[in-house]
């Protein structure tokens, strides 16, 4: 099966590269143990790879992503007027650019609160046995399989998608066998024991990302009704590769659209962006104009493919 190791980053010239597990598992991850800060920038990324959200798509990520976004679009951040800005990051995944970009406000002394929001961000991790835990989400949705030692989606193909489903099988037995446990019925943030499955919270962002009085992390659900105090609550708002034609049809992202339109304050701005394989980003910065239309400040490459649906939003 070979190694299941891979290189990391290279240290001092002529050293060699730290190896880091290439499938780890959730606890080797999220756990107590230390690790280097590129030690664990790539457990978490090999992690990522292999949870598996609801609607197929996996919660990757990588740093310095969007960048080039962060500083074009600068210096109209930094003309809002009322201090603290209030930025919102809709869909960030693990939170890595979420938190990348409030550094990069800071360096500049821009006085913000961001609130990142995704539609999964707090999960459960079930243990049968010390070698076999799945991940589920707070409609027990089995996102991560961890067994024996190496981390592992929750599908796959041939050999791979029986144990998979295998494993999946066994978890839905024992799930059912201890159905009240709190973790079961939505409250993933609890810790909790039954007759067979131990639960332990996960939070499945970024070990870097610290929750502090300008960072929050919030779950969200953009096709549901806003929350009252999202309403006309933010100077900016940020939808980053999440905003796509491959992902949702022309109607659900108009819903979207008209979703995060009611979060913005007369004048805000709206921010789409779309990061090709290539590592290219394209994307639009609108303002929300005083007829309540949005308009098209700046493109950055080829500009949003959804421009149209937002500026006829």
């Amino acid at each position: 099966m070979g190694s299941d190791l891979m290189p990391t980053a290279m240290g001092a010239l002529g050293a060699a590269p730290v190896l880091t597990k290439s499938r780890p598992t959730t606890r080797e991850v999220f756990g107590s143990k230390s690790a280097t800060t590129d030690e664990q920038d790539a457990l978490e990324r090999a992690f990522f790879l292999r949870v598996v959200l609801p609607n197929g798509t996996f919660k990757t990520t990588s740093t310095d992503r969007i960048d080039d976004l962060n500083r074009a679009v600068l210096a109209h951040i930094a003309t809002i007027p009322e201090r603290p800005v209030k930025i919102m990051d809709v869909g960030v995944s693990s939170g890595v650019s979420t938190l990348e970009w409030y550094e990069s406000l800071s360096i500049e002394n821009i006085d913000c609160k961001i609130t990142a929001t995704d539609l999964t961000v707090y999960a459960s991790l079930l243990s049968l046995t010390p070698n076999l835990a799945v991940l589920i989400d707070r409609n027990r949705n089995i996102l991560h399989l961890d067994v024996f030692g190496r981390g592992a989606p929750p599908t796959g193909r041939g050999l791979q998608g029986l144990l998979a489903g295998a494993v999946r099988g066994l978890f839905r037995v024992a799930m059912t066998a201890d159905r009240n446990l709190p973790p079961l019925n939505g409250h993933t943030q609890e810790a909790a024991t039954g007759w067979l499955l131990n639960c332990e919270p996960v939070a499945l962002l970024t070990k870097k990302l610290v929750q502090h009085e300008g960072l929050r992390v919030v779950e969200d659900d953009l096709l549901a009704m806003n929350r009252p105090e999202f309403i006309e609550a933010f100077h900016v708002l940020r939808a980053a590769n999440i905003l796509n034609r491959a992902y949702f049809s022309d109607a659900v992202l108009t819903q979207i659209i008209k979703t995060l339109k009611k979060r913005l304050t007369q004048n805000g701005l709206l921010i789409i962006c779309r990061t090709t394989e290539e590592g290219v980003n394209h994307a639009t910065v609108f303002r929300l104009a005083t007829a309540s239309e949005f308009r098209v400040l700046l493109r950055l490459g080829q500009g949003s493919e959804i421009e149209d649906l937002v500026t006829a939003t």
